[in-house]
């Protein structure tokens, strides 16, 4: 199956020192999502199969190597979205599931079950219920140390110094914000979203993010006339400042414009950075992803924006050889937390038959002698 599929390793501050090491980590979840359209998965496979790469990274802040509560352990979020079925599961503060964001698929999945006695299929899970759930659906389970990466372990330490040195509140400037997200659309036009995190550096036990909230952290919608277009977008920063706005939500539903360049910019504008939801916020951190896609001539547009230093994306249709991964920067005499950067690529993804269509073609072709 062809496809389309961007992934970003966060928004935040990337240093120069790591830009290869993250290209790289990029580089690598394309090439696993293209490898799953391949071998005939859909848009959700996709998402889930570069999320999975990004959380195995040691350099992200999810999955192996998230960041660190206040008790030094690690409490994952993760979500997925369907834009078909427009299903969403995820999980929120977790600890010792290896793969967060495959939880969250699951979850996602199910909630096409029907169950005995009326009961409804849960869409969200939270902390030991969530672990448990995972569990039961055969998922890895691994011990809390496991989770733990040296350079978050180090990170917990310096924080904790500044505390005590300097008597700071739990301030994101000395947090990486390097949540980990994936949106994709496939030859059938389906779209999906997916976003994973540790949250803040210690973050108070059992706190959840962005990546494990409805409309805050994934966002995918596929068109159902064939003239709307199909979007889908997935956040990264300050999850706080995220939910509070919704941004990704915002975000897809400002790519349905003429331009999504000018929407997205708007967006960040007027629902972010000047949001009455953040009053009481001098620096709103935040990065969204986002790709839009007209079904009717298979063409779309990759976006992308943050109010942070940087953001690390990574992106690639499965109709070229190698993916194509770069590091966005602010401008240099811009705010951080006070302006935002927009830019994009456009993009094609061939159309596929189903087998039975291409069965259909066939025999109908020899059937009118077109084909000896």
């Amino acid at each position: 199956m062809n496809g389309f599929i961007a992934v970003h390793c966060g928004a935040g501050y990337h240093s120069d020192t790591l830009r290869k090491e993250y290209q790289k980590t990029c580089y690598t979840a394309c090439r696993k999502a293209a490898q799953a359209l391949g071998a005939g998965g859909n848009a959700v496979d996709a998402v889930e199969k570069a999320i999975v790469e990004l959380e195995n990274s040691a350099l992200t802040n999810a999955g192996y190597g998230s960041n660190l509560s206040w008790d030094g352990l690690v409490e994952c979020d993760a979500s997925i979205m369907n834009g078909q079925t427009l299903h969403f599961g995820a999980c929120g503060a977790v600890s010792n599931v290896w793969n967060p964001i495959t939880l969250a698929k699951q979850l996602c999945i199910k909630q096409c079950d029907n169950l005995s006695l009326g009961r409804v299929p849960p869409c969200i899970l939270t902390g030991n219920g969530a672990r448990t759930w995972a569990e039961r659906m055969g998922l890895e389970i691994v011990d809390d140390k496991k989770m733990i990466s040296a350079r978050a372990f180090r990170n917990y330490k310096h924080c904790k110094r500044k505390l005590k040195r300097y008597s700071l509140q739990n301030d994101v400037r000395f947090s990486p914000l390097d949540t980990v997200g994936a949106v994709c659309v496939d030859s059938n036009g389906i779209v999906a979203s997916g976003a994973s995190s540790g949250g803040v550096s210690l973050k108070h036990e059992g706190r959840v993010g962005q990546a494990a909230s409805f409309g805050s952290g994934v966002w995918a919608f596929m068109s159902r006339d064939g003239i709307t277009p199909s979007v889908a977008s997935c956040t990264s920063g300050c999850g706080e400042h995220l939910i509070r706005t919704q941004l990704a939500k915002n975000t897809a539903e400002s790519l349905i414009v003429s331009s999504p360049a000018l929407g997205l910019d708007k967006c960040l504008k007027e629902n972010f950075l000047e949001s009455p939801f953040l009053w009481d916020v001098p620096e709103r951190l935040g990065g969204t992803l986002g790709l839009t896609f007209n079904p009717q001539i298979g063409e779309g547009e990759l976006l992308w924006g943050h109010t942070t230093k940087t953001m690390c994306i990574g992106y690639m249709s499965t109709e070229v050889p190698k993916p194509k991964c770069i590091i966005s920067y602010l401008p240099v005499k811009a705010d951080v937390g006070r302006k935002s950067v927009v830019s994009g690529v456009p993009f094609k993804v061939s159309k596929q038959l189903s087998p039975v269509l291409q069965w259909e073609i066939m025999t109908e072709q020899n059937t009118n002698g077109f084909v000896s």
